[in-house]
């Protein structure tokens, strides 16, 4: 890894070596000339990642700061990170084979403000399942609100770009890594890789209160792009939609719909 940092791949973890196992095996298998990778720590056990990282030998900087929720980690990230874009990849998360060389090559050190591709959403049962592709200006049209919207694994941000939106925004529980790649859509329009680039295992927060983050995900399109007329009824039908068909997909459409 070099220092002058195209990239800083940013990793999350509080308490779950096991997870930045899979994680730190996925970045071994990458192209990292060039690229920083940062660790965040809030683990109640401060010696344990710094022994999973060692055992890797991966060039990295740690930093450990008391517990303060996932947003106000990935913040820290952010403030430290010394790469022209920021990547964050929590524990857990991994990256696909290839998958930093493809980005490097069309994000031509700078000029794009944002890239996204796609990503392998592992299911609790242990299906995969790959983001489908999509048309960034017909979601736009529709005020991001029809269920397709890049996840922080499949997300690479300019830095100064990101830091300039403000970063992510505690407010949000759930939904402040949507949020803050959301108010990245008011400064231009993203690069897109029509390949995935990443793997994450449902199961996490945003799965587990799906409801709760649909209501973010609305609150977030009302607070930055400012819907108003036809396309603010079009963005709560499209969030109407969306929630019962997730509902659906859940098995729970007896909670949705009371006889």
């Amino acid at each position: 890894m070099s220092d002058q940092s195209w990239l800083s791949v940013i990793t999350v973890v509080k308490d779950a070596v096991s997870d930045l196992e899979r994680t730190l095996a996925s970045l071994q298998d990458q192209l990292l000339d060039g690229v920083e990778y940062l660790v965040i720590d809030s683990s109640s056990e401060q010696a344990e990642i710094p022994v999973a990282l060692a055992a890797r030998q991966i060039p990295h900087r740690y930093v450990w700061q008391p517990a303060a929720g996932i947003y106000a980690a990935m913040n820290e990230g952010l403030k430290q990170a010394r790469g022209t874009y920021v990547y964050f990849l929590n524990a857990g998360d991994e990256l696909l084979p290839g998958a930093l060389a493809q980005v490097a090559a069309i994000s031509d050190h700078g000029k794009a403000s944002w890239v996204i591709g796609r990503v392998d959403v592992v299911s609790v049962s242990g299906a995969v399942v790959t983001t489908p592709a999509w048309n960034y200006a017909d979601e736009q049209r529709a005020c991001f609100a029809r269920g397709l919207f890049a996840p922080h694994q499949g997300t690479f941000a300019r830095a100064d770009d990101l830091r300039a939106v403000g970063g992510f925004d505690s407010d949000y529980r759930i939904a402040a890594d949507y949020a803050a790649f959301l108010a990245l859509t008011r400064l231009s329009s993203p690069v897109m890789l029509n390949s995935a680039v990443a793997r994450f295992h449902e199961g996490g927060l945003s799965t587990q209160r799906w409801q709760d983050s649909f209501r973010e995900f609305h609150r977030a399109r009302k607070q930055l792009l400012k819907p108003t007329g036809k396309t603010a009824v079009l963005e709560r039908l499209h969030t109407a939609r969306q929630f019962l068909a997730v509902g659906v997909y859940r098995g729970i459409w007896s909670k949705i719909v009371k006889p």
